[in-house]
């Protein structure tokens, strides 16, 4: 899996991304890839891939968040999907843990003392798996009533180190799962 985390520039999230080929389109990249960016985020309706969001009339919005958007060619199934993006939060609850940040999980969201730190969304396309995880940097321009909080209140001020250290993190945890489904023979 190619992992590219751009730090030049920030890139805002409008729910597009989840599309396939999307980092082959942008960035040239070809086959399973992780790209980390930082940006805003502001879910268009049309966009909205979550139909229980769609049906509550759900805004998903941040003013500052770390975007990850996971791309698998592998098998596209949407419950291998949603395994990896559950996979993938707890990697990143457990990243947050060597920060010296108590992390909880509900579904596929991260909480600390009960606020939200994050939101994700896992489905396929025809040709691949989709996942986007996004962390609140700061806890600004989030729809009223989420009681949310961000990576710099957590006291995570090098944002960028962050993006690189979890970016790795999460391409490790998947090229040890890759290699753990090569290695075994099926039971007879």
């Amino acid at each position: 899996m190619e992992l590219l985390v751009i730090k030049d520039r920030r890139i805002d999230y409008d729910g597009s991304a989840i599309r396939s080929h999307w980092a082959y389109r942008n960035f040239g990249i070809l086959g399973n890839s992780l790209v980390v960016f930082r940006g805003k985020c502001d879910v268009k309706v049309e966009e909205m891939i979550d139909i229980e969001d769609l049906r509550q009339k759900k805004e998903i919005k941040s003013d500052d968040m770390v975007h990850y958007i996971t791309e698998i060619f592998d098998f596209p199934n949407v419950l291998l999907a949603s395994a990896l993006q559950k996979l993938f939060i707890a990697k990143l609850c457990e990243l947050l843990g060597e920060y010296g940040i108590k992390t909880s999980r509900k579904g596929d969201d991260i909480y600390v003392d009960g606020r939200k730190l994050s939101i994700s969304i896992a489905t396929v396309s025809p040709v691949s798996i989709k996942i986007h995880i996004g962390i609140n940097v700061e806890a600004k321009g989030i729809p009223e009533g989420v009681n949310a909080i961000g990576l710099e209140e957590l006291g995570i001020l090098d944002i960028q180190e962050f993006m690189e250290k979890s970016g790795k993190a999460l391409v490790e945890e998947f090229v040890k799962v890759k290699k753990d489904s090569l290695k075994v023979r099926w039971a007879e």
